[in-house]
């Protein structure tokens, strides 16, 4: 059985190549003297390197660094360790801060736990759902696979909660309600029209109304009657040109009794 020393030696190796890759450094300028420090001190020795301040929101930094350095290495007791991560990550993408970028204490908790989740039977990661979904996220983040193999995680499929079934279902017999609504309506359309024609007929305000329309159309119609003459009038005045009359003008200069006709008298004009 390795000793704890050799299994933290080994864990601190990770964690130099995995930190390595997150911050753009070449693990091998570093000698190996670097890993025989604890995880705090080598973080802070690979921040100096890159003219960095060692730790970034030093609280909870530190709070990840101290999970790191404080997680068992006996295999029965690293289970329930990671029940209680998998609470810590409920409403958590990653470990620092509120948002989505894996940061250093992301990579550095990873590689920790990273060879006792890999051997988890099938059953135990079921029962760890938000750590698996944090660990297929920072795998998908990043790029480790030279340095871990990769931990599998077999999504489990989404499944809709009874209430909202619940409310699918209701909403399914409305919608089958409103269906049916819309399906006897057309038989009110489909009434003879001769019994509609007797409702009005038999409503008094219904014959007002009918009165006062036939009224009023009757008013309109006769004034549309006027109006149409006088338009007509007009238009045939616009079309009369002078030119068009044969205009003659002449003097009577003789008058003289019709033979065949007491008032009739017969005229001779000459031209002027």
């Amino acid at each position: 059985m390795a000793s704890k020393g050799n299994i933290n030696l080994s864990r601190n190796k990770l964690i130099l190549s995995a930190l390595s890759i997150q911050l753009s450094l070449d693990s091998n300028q570093f000698s190996s003297d670097v890993v025989e420090n604890d995880i705090k001190s080598m973080y802070n020795i690979l921040k100096s390197s890159k003219n960095e301040r060692p730790t970034e929101n030093n609280d909870q930094m530190t709070k990840w660094i101290a999970f790191a350095e404080s997680f068992p290495t006996e295999s029965s007791a690293c289970f329930e360790v990671l029940k209680g991560l998998n609470e810590d990550l409920v409403l958590k993408s990653v470990l620092l801060g509120n948002g989505l970028k894996p940061s250093e204490a992301d990579v550095i908790v990873f590689s920790v736990i990273h060879s006792s989740v890999i051997e988890l039977s099938k059953s135990d990661k079921e029962k760890l759902p938000h750590l698996m979904r944090w660990i297929d996220y920072i795998q998908s983040k990043v790029d480790l696979g030279n340095v871990f193999k990769k931990i599998l995680h077999e999504k489990t499929p989404f499944e809709p909660h009874l209430h909202l079934q619940g409310t699918k279902a209701a909403d399914k017999v409305e919608v089958e309600s409103g269906a049916k609504k819309v399906a006897e309506s057309p038989k009110v359309a489909d009434k003879p029209e001769a019994e509609v024609k007797t409702k009005k007929s038999e409503d008094p305000k219904a014959k007002k109304s009918d009165n006062a329309k036939k009224a009023t159309g009757n008013k309109e119609a006769s004034k549309e009657k006027k109006k149409a003459p006088e338009a007509e009038t007009v238009e045939k005045d616009k079309e009369v040109s002078v030119s068009l009359l044969n205009i003659k003008v002449g003097l009577i200069s003789k008058a003289w009794k019709h033979p065949s006709a007491d008032r009739y008298v017969d005229f001779f004009t000459s031209p002027c």
